[in-house]
């Protein structure tokens, strides 16, 4: 089985040589690795070209975005299977041996998840990462990360390439509504970075989840009850957030939006619990 990894990369030349040292220091060496060079204007490229012991093949491209960038990547990868990080995240050195593993015992799943730790670059912490058996069980827990995901190049599965939008909830959400769920690999695979910058960053991400989401209640993939759940969800993460800065401003802001959407849905009861401990 051969594993073609796919790294997005944009303005990224002070993350990306620890992100690549993360794939070399694999006990699975990879088929290939495709750094997509999404237009950056720092030493992004000098980076990747003077980085040494990888299969490395650099594509450049204009500036559209990390799901335009990812597509580009599958498009000219030619590995059976495709494992992706960001250019700021980190991969534990077993990720893609209990990938290649998993590929090879479940030969009828197409795509598969890790655990992960969040990571500032200094702190880690376990991120609750439950199965997935419907669209619930994403859109109240929200645990797949791009840089945990592994999926068999003969899945039909597009990353959404609308700057507008978040990139991998949309796209998620049309393989769930086809029945097509991935399998939960029980190993940390990722360390993923958490540092959203400045509170317009932050509120701007949650902008572009939302509209992803809201995209998909529109073309009928979700209810009004998800999409609701979803909201309370998303937050529930940002007024962690805020909580953790200090922002109490923000949090108190972020806490209203959270009660007004727990008003149209279900809440379950691992997820009533954490709001509760955020009061």
């Amino acid at each position: 089985m051969r594993i073609s990894v796919i790294i997005p990369a944009f303005n990224a030349a002070s993350t990306i040589e620890q992100t690549l040292q993360s794939v070399l220091d694999q006990t699975t060496v990879p088929f290939e690795v495709i750094v997509v060079d999404d237009g950056s204007t720092d030493r992004t490229s000098v980076v990747v070209h003077e980085f040494t012991g990888l299969p490395i093949k650099v594509l450049t491209q204009s500036n559209q975005g990390l799901g335009a960038a990812r597509n580009a990547g599958m498009e000219i990868a030619t590995g059976e299977a495709y494992a992706f990080l960001d250019a700021d995240d980190l991969w534990i050195s077993t990720k893609l041996e209990v990938a290649f593993n998993a590929l090879r015992a479940h030969e009828n799943t197409d795509w598969f998840y890790t655990p992960i730790l969040e990571w500032d670059g200094e702190n880690k912490r376990r991120r609750s990462c439950p199965k997935i058996h419907s669209i619930e069980d994403f859109l109240a827990y929200n645990p797949i990360v791009p840089s945990t995901v592994v999926m068999r190049n003969t899945l039909a599965f597009q990353w959404e390439h609308r700057r507008s939008m978040q990139e991998d909830v949309g796209a998620y959400l049309k393989l769930f509504t086809k029945g097509v769920y991935p399998r939960k690999i029980p190993q940390i695979g990722t360390l993923y970075r958490v540092d959203y910058g400045m509170t317009q960053d932050l509120d701007d991400h949650y902008l572009k989840v939302f509209k992803a989401v809201d995209d998909a209640l529109k073309n009928g993939f979700l209810t009004e009850t998800q999409f609701a759940l979803y909201k309370v969800r998303k937050a529930y993460e940002a007024a962690r957030t805020y909580r953790k800065r200090g922002d109490q401003d923000s949090r108190h802001i972020w806490k209203s939006k959270l009660k007004e959407a727990g008003k149209k849905c279900h809440i379950p009861l691992k997820l009533r619990l954490r709001i509760w401990l955020l009061a």
